[in-house]
């Protein structure tokens, strides 16, 4: 039995990848719906005791840092899944339709803010935001 070149490990490796993405995925639906189903927003008290041990014992600011980070993934998959910049107010609106929660009197300009912040992602004039580390689509011109 030959052993496998790196070819092969890359190619398995890209392979299980994709799949841990899709999964991921179905697992971002499936927690958006039971959060939707029970009317949970991931800043809400009651959710943290329906949380998972993840977040037990941790301080409210590891809490709120852990959600916007996990919000900002989300947000990254939604413009890779779209194929296209998106701003944040698209952004805003399709998060909380999955029930994220954006806190603040101007919620685009503080998820704005949390992009920014993040350092994952670039603006693209007049489109939106793209993440940095995935080429940009080729209908996409225009850096800001």
């Amino acid at each position: 039995m030959s052993s496998p070149t790196a070819r092969d490990i890359l190619d398995k490796a890209l392979k299980r990848k994709e799949e841990l993405r899709i999964e991921s995925e179905a697992l971002d639906h499936l927690i958006a719906t039971y959060r939707s189903i029970l009317g949970v927003t991931t800043n809400s008290r009651e959710g943290l005791d329906l949380q998972p041990d993840l977040y037990r014992g941790m301080s409210p600011r590891a809490v709120h840092s852990a959600r916007v980070a996990e919000m900002v993934d989300a947000a990254r998959r939604m413009m890779i899944a779209e194929r296209r910049p998106m701003k944040r107010g698209e952004l805003v609106k399709k998060l909380e339709a999955q029930g994220f929660s954006v806190e603040g009197a101007d919620k685009n300009k503080v998820f704005g803010t949390n992009l920014w912040r993040s350092g994952k992602f670039i603006a693209v004039k007049s489109r939106g935001y793209w993440p940095r580390d995935v080429e940009l689509p080729s209908e996409s011109p225009g850096l800001l």
